[in-house]
């Protein structure tokens, strides 16, 4: 029987102790896992809500179709019957410019165009900064020796100024909510060195990219990829947490203080003072929150774990009636430049990206505030947020009159930042994961945010502690003292 502790009830956490159950089940061998979570609920920045006919997510909406892990997940789990697509005459995205929402020209692949003409057409950027894009074609390729370079480095080197402060950074930023003069491309986005280094200008790449039909056709993000599931992302951890429940000690409001291991076992202290033994941990909570636990196992990964930085990012959900957007754009959302300097970064037409989230004489309205470029905004309270929001509306969107209710959610410190250096500490991380036998390290701030990152991470652990061969258990009564 092995002892598994798996610290974190999150989506990481908790489909790490699902796959863990279901290798054990395989294998024919027995474990006994015990959940630890902080907070008083499961599921993490996962959470839905159900309120006057209204579907409201309080943080992610959608998974990723193209990243197969996610989507093994649910259907694992027997919901895949309950995989809802994004709308098809919503499959578009907009962006402000002024008091405008202007849409992304077709074929828009988050930095720079697959379909020249579409986009020299758009009102999206000046003439002198479309010709600045232009340009492109004839810089040639970064030497690859080079340091690490940020996206709006790149950015700025190959498509200029305004294709950076008016496509690639609120784009990005509704992906990562991060500073792109921060973010790391190769941790982000390496299909465009890639894309450099093999066709040497940006746009002949994206032209070759757009003779993918499937890609031409695009606006923006490809919402044909993503999917969500009827009645809100909540089901999925819930459903988890049905399926774990009956084999598994699920502990909510159990802070985990610290982690050592001796002798084959680690000893888990909790917040409260009492230790438990386990063979084998999973720390699948924010890197920030695992790195003091972290540290007790290994002083260098605690370290690196505590400096990842995190921003934090609120989501308010806002009903209105139809009749108060008489002009709402049939499109999923819209993101908002930085240089705009509003109150709103992205905003999600929750209802017509996915439907039946609101009743049909009504329309329900996702905003998001703060990110790592204004995460000053979130010191804010409710009433000054949800306002700010609403005059961006009025702006951008001709609303008229006050929401029938608007629920603010914060995610303070959720966001993990992929900056310059992230994959040079992740490979370090990983190493100094591997040398604690029996410990597994699962989270948003390794290879990937979104919930088939997780997943998959998910996955990757439950096989490597699932086939491990655990060492033989030696009893130490000096290092149960020390926890206890």
């Amino acid at each position: 029987m092995t002892r598994i502790a798996v610290v974190g009830g999150g989506i990481g956490g908790l489909a790490t102790a699902f796959r863990l159950l279901e290798r054990h089940r395989a294998a024919g061998t027995q474990a006994t896992i015990t959940i630890y979570e902080a907070g008083a609920r499961w599921g993490g920045v996962i959470a839905s809500s159900h309120e006057n006919g209204f579907t409201l997510e309080h943080g992610p909406d959608s998974i990723l179709r193209s990243k197969p892990a996610g989507l093994r997940l649910i259907t694992d789990l027997g919901l895949e019957a309950d995989l809802q697509p994004t709308e098809e005459n919503a499959r578009r995205s907009l962006i402000a410019r002024g008091r405008r929402l202007l849409p992304i020209p077709e074929g828009l692949y988050l930095l720079a165009p697959g379909k020249w003409w579409p986009f020299m057409c758009s009102p999206l950027m000046s003439w002198p900064g479309k010709l600045r894009m232009a340009l492109d074609l004839f810089l040639p390729r970064r030497d690859p020796l080079l340091t690490e370079e940020s996206l709006a480095e790149f950015v700025r080197r190959r498509l200029g100024r305004e294709a950076l402060e008016r496509i690639a950074q609120p784009l990005v930023s509704g992906i990562y909510t991060a500073d792109p003069e921060q973010l790391s491309l190769a941790s982000t986005m390496p299909q465009f060195i890639e894309m450099e280094q093999k066709h040497r200008s940006l746009l002949l790449a994206m032209r070759a990219r757009a003779r993918d039909p499937q890609i031409a056709a695009a606006a923006g993000p490809r919402y044909g990829l993503f999917t969500s599931l009827r009645g809100g992302l909540q089901r999925l951890t819930d459903r988890l947490v049905e399926v774990l429940a009956p084999h598994c000690v699920m502990k909510l409001s159990t802070p985990v203080a610290l982690a050592v291991r001796d002798g084959g076992r680690f000893y888990i202290k909790l917040s409260d003072g009492r230790h438990e033994e386990h063979e084998q941990v999973v720390l699948a909570g924010p890197a920030n929150a695992m790195a003091p636990i972290a540290r007790g196992l290994d002083q260098v990964l605690g370290y690196l774990l505590a400096t990842v930085p995190y921003a934090g990012v609120a989501c308010i959900n806002l009903a209105f009636r139809r009749e108060q957007l008489p002009n709402l754009p049939q499109a999923a959302g819209f993101v908002v430049p930085a240089v705009e300097k509003r109150t709103t970064i992205a905003c999600t037409f929750a209802d017509k990206k996915y439907g039946g989230r609101a009743p049909n004489t009504h329309v329900l309205l996702r905003a998001f505030v703060g990110g790592a470029l204004n995460e000053a905004a979130l010191d804010r309270d409710d009433a000054t947020l949800i306002e700010g929001v609403l005059g961006d509306l009025r702006d951008l969107l001709g609303l008229q009159g006050k929401p029938l209710f608007a629920r603010v959610h914060r995610w303070p410190k959720a966001m993990a930042q992929f900056v310059l250096g992230h994959g040079d500490r992740l490979k370090v991380i990983r190493v100094r994961e591997g040398i604690v036998p029996g410990l597994a390290l699962v989270g948003n701030a390794y290879e990937g945010v979104g919930i088939p990152d997780l997943a998959a991470q998910a996955e990757a652990a439950a096989d490597r502690l699932a086939g491990a061969r655990l060492p033989p258990v030696v009893d130490n009564e000096a290092t149960r003292a020390d926890t206890a």
